[in-house]
């Protein structure tokens, strides 16, 4: 009994190792790959076809807030000498991050030749399909089954007639 309390124990602390620890890691160098190559993309999305909103979601004042939290994090840690504190540190780290790539991302929001800018880059090629919900909303279906909404407003009818253009089936 006391072996398979070892194992359990032993287990249930290499998953919150992983959880915690291991898979922030690897999603931060990640995202300090992706924001290095950053530059590289914005040549690559073509020249810009249609012009979407390009209204910040992401203000500063939450990259801020997750900065300091970070700070008080490690602080906390080396002050208490409790170091298990940083595992806070290392969780909201790749959370900047990613809200610094979406702020970077959304200054270039619209159609382009070489795909769609909405917070992400997105090749044509990985869009399965488009249906509009109503006269401000397209729902686009990526290949992978996830859908986003663009939010088209004035503008819908010319980004539909270029997905129809680009060979992007209408979904029934």
């Amino acid at each position: 009994m006391n072996d398979l309390r070892k194992i359990v124990l032993f287990l249930i602390g290499l998953y919150f190792l992983f959880r915690y620890v291991l898979f922030p890691i690897i999603r931060f160098i990640i995202n300090i790959f992706k924001l290095s190559k950053l530059k590289k993309q914005i040549q690559d999305f073509g020249k810009e076809i249609i012009r979407l909103p390009r209204k910040q979601k992401i203000t500063k004042k939450k990259i801020y807030a997750y900065c300091i939290f970070c700070v008080y994090c490690i602080c906390f840690g080396i002050l208490s000498k409790i170091y298990i504190t940083f595992i806070g540190a290392f969780i909201f780290l790749p959370v900047i991050l990613d809200f610094i790539i979406i702020r970077e991302y959304t200054e270039y929001n619209g159609i382009y030749e070489n795909g769609i800018v909405v917070g992400s880059f997105l090749e044509y090629k990985y869009l399965f399909s488009w249906k509009k919900i109503n006269d401000d909303k397209i729902s686009l279906l990526k290949q992978d089954g996830l859908r986003f909404d663009l939010e088209a407003k004035d503008k819908q009818k010319e980004i539909i007639d270029y997905f129809i253009s680009k060979g992007i089936p209408e979904e029934q």
